[in-house]
């Protein structure tokens, strides 16, 4: 017999026996990444003709990420279980173990058609830097991951970037798996109430189309209702407006950045299931195993319709001639909801002094709160007919790559007349954020001009399946687009100036040959005087420099260009 010293082993005697439960303590155990592995290994060994185990690419730490699958691989439904991004957060890890066991030792638990992967431990790196600690507010398991991966990032933050190698093995993993339905499992922190299951789904105005309506009207009821039908009832994220949930509570926007925001744009309809960290680690387990199996049937149940609605989804989002890349949370659509909740107290704190929120669990209520859960487009872009790259931009093509963009290349070295994009309005932060000072992008004019092309440039048609992907990624002002990300930095910088000294005479020279410049100049300098400042000497010097040849002209400039709608596309 091998036992695996976790909170889920495999008891192998001979053939494969069943998942139990084996807790040391009150605070129950979940599996170490090598123990997880082992543990999907051996489902598979049981089972080879029913299962896949791969491992998919490396992890920042050195070792694999892997993917198990349950059922065929063209299948007309098809899950993807995302664990442990946050390894201190290990639910899914368990839940997916017994609940893979579950489906392979029951035949008819896993329905025709479908099939389920599983990612065991995604943030491997966290996964391996075991502490019984560091989520303070949290009840069990004994030991668990960090939130950190190996290079200290927050994975669910880099779906777009890239940063890990585990992001960018999981684009190319999701890309070829191609789920209808995917789960990213975690445990929530905040308020306290009597919940077990919490849920995060993909934010139906932001999804669009016609699998939103659907995602919203259909398949978030049903999914509610048979959580409540199995076990206790299940609450949207409880993201409160105020200090506790009985001030109401919003939804949670997933941006491109997140995961269940990254898998909206390949038109996959996305939940992050969140346990209640004050539930114990067993219930907590439970809960997530119910949610998974209430996804199944559902999906099943509705696989025709799923699969629809993404058609559709995609053909819809091509014919559009304007895509939202940026939204917010619309404060004056307010709905309502039935919560249960625990009474807050406020009492005085023996440690600062100051008063402090207490919940008394003897004492619930249930009631009608605002929830807030609309959603509206704060930035549009124009749908071009296709994208340019230059091969300068390597970073930006091995991302395209892993999430499966068709391409073709520059034959040779030309020039054509393509639109720019010139970024006039930016800010970044001031402090980093997950490993960049995050751009925003406020105001952008874009002009036709003539561009120099070099052979091995890539053009990217968007008549493609990652339509939506490619215009939140390299349009600038989609809110976790490239630019945003500061992967197009080093193309807003000026590299040539002049010499003030210098420059005087060719400036009077200039003035002299185009008097309309001198009238705009002092324009600008009566503009700034009304608003309280001067134009001194180098910046007027500048304004004329600017408006010349002897000007670069590629600061501040978007270097990826457009074809614009209704153009022919070169080098097709």
């Amino acid at each position: 017999m091998l036992k695996l010293k976790m909170a889920a082993i495999l008891v192998l005697a001979g053939q494969l026996g069943s998942v139990v439960s084996a807790q040391s303590s009150s605070l129950g155990q979940t599996p170490t990444w090598q123990e997880a592995i082992d543990a999907y290994s051996a489902l598979h060994d049981a089972h080879p003709q029913e299962t896949t185990f791969e491992a998919m690419g490396m992890s920042d730490v050195g070792r694999p990420l892997h993917l198990f699958t349950l059922g065929p691989s063209d299948a007309a439904l098809k899950i993807l279980i995302n664990n442990a991004i946050h390894p201190g957060e290990p639910c899914g890890v368990n839940a997916c173990i017994q609940w893979a066991n579950e489906l392979l030792q029951n035949p008819q638990a896993l329905p025709e058609g479908v099939q389920i992967g599983m990612v065991p431990m995604y943030n491997v790196g966290g996964g391996l830097r075991r502490n019984c600690c560091t989520r303070a507010n949290q009840q069990g398991p004994e030991e668990y991951g960090f939130r950190g991966n190996a290079r200290n990032l927050d994975l669910n933050r880099d779906f777009i970037k890239c940063d890990s190698r585990n992001a960018l093995t999981f684009n190319k993993m999701f890309t070829d798996f191609a789920p209808d339905i995917f789960v990213d499992t975690h445990t929530s922190n905040g308020a306290d109430y009597p919940a077990e299951m919490t849920l995060i789904c993909t934010q139906p105005d932001k999804l669009g189309g016609p699998l939103g309506q659907w995602l919203e009207g259909t398949l978030l009821p049903e999914l509610y209702g048979e959580m409540e039908k199995r076990g206790p009832a299940m609450t949207p994220y409880v993201y409160s407006l105020k200090s506790t949930p009985d001030s109401g509570i919003q939804d949670y926007l997933e941006t491109p950045r997140y995961s269940t925001g990254y898998a909206a744009l390949h038109h996959t309809i996305g939940f992050t299931s969140e346990a209640h960290m004050l539930k114990p680690f067993d219930q907590r387990v439970e809960a997530t195993k119910r949610f998974l199996e209430v996804v199944l049937d559902c999906g099943v149940k509705h696989k025709d319709d799923i699969r629809t609605l993404r058609k559709q989804q995609a053909e819809t989002y091509l014919e559009g001639d304007t895509h939202s890349v940026a939204w917010e949370l619309d404060t004056t659509a307010i709905d309502s909801i039935a919560f249960t909740g625990y009474a807050a107290r406020y009492e005085w704190s023996a440690i600062t002094g100051e008063r402090r929120l207490r919940y008394d669990h003897d004492s619930t209520w249930t009631q009608q709160i605002p929830y807030l859960h609309t959603f509206r487009p704060t930035r549009s872009v124009m749908v071009p007919a296709a994208f340019i790259v230059p091969q300068a931009w390597r970073h930006v093509l091995e991302r395209l790559s892993a999430n499966g963009v068709e391409f073709t290349t520059v034959p040779q070295d030309t020039s054509i007349m393509a639109e720019v994009a010139h970024i006039l309005e930016h800010n970044a932060s001031s402090r980093p954020y997950e490993g960049h000072h995050y751009r925003t992008v406020n105001k952008v004019e874009r002009t036709m001009e003539q561009v120099q092309l070099f052979a091995g440039d890539v053009v990217i048609p968007l008549d493609q399946p990652c339509a939506r992907y490619l215009i939140e990624t390299l349009s600038p002002e989609g809110v976790d687009s490239f630019m945003a990300w500061n992967f197009f930095d080093s193309a807003l910088q000026q590299k040539e100036y002049f010499s003030a000294y210098v420059f005087e005479e060719t400036a009077a020279e200039l003035l002299e040959q185009n008097p309309e410049w001198g009238r705009a100049l002092e324009e600008e300098k009566q503009r700034l005087l009304s608003s309280g400042s001067n134009m001194g000497a180098r910046q007027q010097l500048d304004f004329i420099y600017q408006k010349s040849d002897l000007a670069e002209g590629t600061s501040d400039r978007h270097p990826i260009f457009t074809i614009p709608a209704g153009t022919p596309i070169p080098f097709q």
